[in-house]
């Protein structure tokens, strides 16, 4: 998909290595510096339900994605989502840059905690909070 009307925000840079999921439903982008991670995405017809908004399925994709922020897996499936909660709490429009922040909130030998605020300029547009699965090492990982 051509990414070239996108404009997204300087340092912003297409995510690569995704899935076949991530590829028809992005492009979607990242940016790391001194604060963490940021993704973010530009909200384009394909993305809109009925309504005309952004569909709430669009913005569930991108919160299971905030993942690659908080470097949880490798792009490859590694890290299964056990829980993703979202609160929609503004429309996001056509053209919108949506972006969001993950943070991890907690972290322990089998499991990754994270929350994160999606933001489209100054308002918030939605909340998500979730659990990621780590791998073990070995065969059984490897299936």
């Amino acid at each position: 998909m051509d990414d070239a009307d996108d404009n997204a925000p300087e340092g912003f840079a297409p995510l690569l290595n995704v899935t076949e999921l991530e590829r028809f439903n992005g492009p979607f982008y990242m940016r790391k510096g001194p604060e963490g991670a940021a993704l973010g995405f530009r909200c384009k017809a394909r993305h809109l339900n009925a309504a005309g908004t952004c569909h709430g399925g669009l913005l569930a994709v991108f919160a299971d994605m905030l993942g690659y922020g908080i470097e949880v897996g490798d792009h490859s499936g590694a890290a299964p989502t056990i829980t993703l909660a979202i609160d929609f709490l503004a429309p996001v429009r056509e053209g919108d840059w949506v972006e969001a922040r993950p943070e991890i909130t907690r972290d322990t030998r089998s499991l990754t905690f994270f929350q994160a605020l999606m933001r489209v300029e100054e308002e918030t547009v939605a909340r998500c909070n979730g659990i990621y699965k780590k791998r073990k090492s070995g065969p059984r990982a490897e299936r």
